[in-house]
């Protein structure tokens, strides 16, 4: 039975890999669950999973659990106590906290964990070049549970020499977010249950916002490059409104081969903690019923952020790490109503346009410039 960490555990990845692991009795022990602030949905699953540890971020939120549990785990608490939790021995941790934060957790359970089902792409985005590095060191094997890598994954297998100049090309497909069919002209109307309506997927606010402006997949292109060691020339995007195939990867003699299930993230979790075995799941696809599934080239100028993206990641400086930092800053005002969807994209191109180029050398690095770029990010939405 393997011991398993979920980090994230109420958010959308972490309850989904929950019911995954309900269903595989005997196969996995949860020891630790954790959550930002959200304690009535960990109180149930602390019922149901009965771990043995778990943490809450909000300090707040953490001391109101305590006084609930009178019996039960033991309980960290903070930022200090988010990292102590990560030093909990596992044979998988689940890595589904969103956004940075999750960069110094996952730099510390690295060194404890076995394997890491990771489906956070900030931390790869930002400082991909040393999380890749401390998992070589302690020889920790990391997993992809974004859809897409999750897919190159299952088409690549562990045969690394695939990617070793011997393929054309690999292709991400994007949906297009809830905003496909809404012209540039109509954007500055947009409302924000208009953006949080995925038409396929059903993900959590931050990164269904991201979908819409297709920030997502130039995440998902650099997340590429980091784990398959592929450069971004070989990289490449189709837009593929049913999500159904999820990438695909063209051979040196033209042959495409595609990786395809329905847009169900317990898919890929169920990969990530099975493997190397696959085993039968309730989720499958239906040839009882007809369905289609097509293919266009993405017009860039209709998603200015995604090229904004892919231009940052090939300056290989610090302003990837400002990018997130703006687009995380300008997407939590936006949830919170305080501007408009296309404004969005002008803070974080604020933001960009007079950034100071620097090198990243260490977490250090990641963390100031991430300080810097959210205040910057913070004055531009104050001039709006």
């Amino acid at each position: 039975m393997k011991k398993v960490l979920i980090f994230g555990s109420t958010g959308s990845i972490g309850r989904n890999a929950l019911k995954v692991i309900s269903k595989a009795k005997g196969e996995f022990k949860v020891i630790g669950l954790s959550t930002n602030q959200d304690i009535d949905t960990l109180k149930a699953q602390i019922a149901e999973f009965k771990p043995s540890f778990v943490c809450v971020n909000d300090l707040d939120q953490a001391e109101k659990l305590k006084a609930k549990l009178i019996k039960g785990p033991k309980i960290f608490s903070g930022e200090e106590g988010l990292l102590e939790f990560s030093e909990i021995e596992s044979d998988i941790s689940l890595m589904a906290i969103a956004g940075i934060s999750c960069l110094k957790p996952l730099l510390k359970n690295i060194r404890h964990a076995k394997r890491i089902a990771l489906a956070n792409k900030e931390s790869v985005v930002c400082a991909g070049s040393l999380v890749f590095e401390e998992a070589r060191k302690y020889r920790t094997q990391i997993l992809p549970v974004d859809s897409e890598i999750n897919a190159l994954f299952q088409l690549f297998g562990e045969n690394k020499s695939l990617t070793n100049g011997k393929i054309n090309k690999v292709y991400l497909t994007a949906s297009g977010g809830s905003l496909a069919d809404i012209s540039q002209k109509d954007l500055a109307r947009v409302k924000l249950n208009r953006v949080l309506a995925h038409p396929t997927w059903k993900m959590g606010p931050r990164i269904t916002v991201d979908s819409a402006t297709l920030i997502n997949k130039g995440f998902e292109v650099i997340e590429t490059h980091f784990f398959f060691g592929l450069p971004y020339e070989k990289i490449s995007i189709l837009m593929h409104r049913e999500s159904m195939i999820h990438a695909l990867v063209e051979e040196a003699d033209g042959t495409l081969f595609a990786c395809l299930y329905p847009p169900d993230m317990k898919m890929p979790i169920s990969f990530a903690l099975y493997y190397p075995q696959r085993k039968k799941g309730d989720c499958k696809v239906d040839f009882k019923s007809s369905f289609s599934c097509n293919f266009r080239p993405v017009c860039y100028t209709d998603y200015p952020l995604l090229k904004a993206t892919l231009d940052a990641a090939k300056r290989k400086d610090n302003s990837l790490i400002i990018l997130n930092a703006s687009d995380e800053v300008a997407i939590d005002s936006f949830l919170r109503g305080k501007i408009k969807f296309i404004d969005i994209g002008k803070v974080i191109r604020r933001v960009l346009k007079k950034y100071p180029a620097h090198p990243v050398k260490d977490i250090n690095d990641v963390y100031g410039w991430d300080s810097w770029a959210r205040t910057k990010a913070q004055e531009a939405i104050n001039k709006l």
